[in-house]
């Protein structure tokens, strides 16, 4: 049986789209799903370096190229996920040619229940060939509204290549940004909603361990949420959390963020 292939996209940076990408592999992967991570973001990669893979000798890049077989190109992540990363170097995306995308997909499909593609931001050849090998396109936004003014341009570049937008995910959003924001929202760029994902001090503290937050901090609210998209996409039925318990675990976690972060704050004594 084929992966179900799903591509995340954005219209700009700075949404968060990688780390988005990331966090959804990993929770599918906790879920016992064969999941396989690909980097298609072949100028501008960064899961390596998320994961720490940043090291690796043969990436996407090799593979793109024709230099290397995807095999060998393929390696562990947490929860058992495997990641196919894409190189740092720009000789390395000179030589990658990425219509040869298709063909790779085709060839590890089979090994997987779910394929996740983090392609380029906005509207280029690179992302133009990860949208045509998926099945469904998720779009990840921020509520900016240069990010909806681009999310909108990227829906349409989409529809040209003949894939819809499955949804979108609101990403790092603030108590300000309530219900009555995001059907606003929904009615401007009419887009269903799949999970809406705050702003989170444990992000930048689980990327600098080199771990996804799902995995270093699973009783966070964004963990929480990850898990429940994971589930949704999966047919899966999650139990609800126990609240209290779950506030109570999430506060230790936050205890650990914020005790890494004292020796910068003694240090100025």
């Amino acid at each position: 049986m084929a992966a179900k292939i799903y591509t995340i996209t954005s219209g700009k940076g700075g949404t968060g789209k990688s780390i988005f990408a990331v966090n959804l592999a990993a929770a599918l992967a906790g879920l016992a799903k064969k999941t396989l991570l690909i980097d298609a973001d072949l100028g501008m990669a960064n899961i390596g370096l998320m994961l720490g893979l940043e090291n690796s000798k043969i990436t996407l890049h090799e593979v793109l190229a024709d230099e290397a077989n995807v095999e060998d190109a393929l390696y562990d992540g947490p929860n058992g996920l495997k990641v196919l990363p894409c190189g740092i170097s720009l000789q390395g995306f000179k030589k990658a040619d990425p219509a040869r995308l298709k063909d790779i997909i085709a060839e590890v499909s089979p090994n997987f229940e779910f394929i996740i593609i983090d392609t380029a931001t906005g509207i280029n050849h690179v992302t133009a060939s990860s949208i045509e090998v998926c099945d469904e396109v998720i779009m990840v936004l921020t509520p900016e509204i240069t990010s909806i003014t681009d999310g909108s341009k990227m829906r349409a570049f989409s529809t040209m290549l003949g894939k819809e937008i499955t949804g979108m995910v609101l990403n790092r959003t603030m108590p300000v940004h309530d219900e009555i924001y995001r059907e606003k929202l929904v009615s401007s760029v009419d887009m269903n909603i799949l999970e809406v994902l705050p702003e989170d001090v444990s992000i930048p503290n689980s990327i600098a361990g080199k771990s996804p937050v799902v995995t270093k901090y699973p009783y966070s609210e964004i963990s929480i949420a990850m898990n429940r998209l994971a589930a949704l996409l999966s047919g899966i039925k999650m139990p609800e959390p126990e609240e209290g318990k779950a506030q109570k675990k999430h506060k230790n976690e936050k205890k650990r963020v914020v005790a890494t972060k004292l020796p910068f704050s003694q240090s100025k004594k």
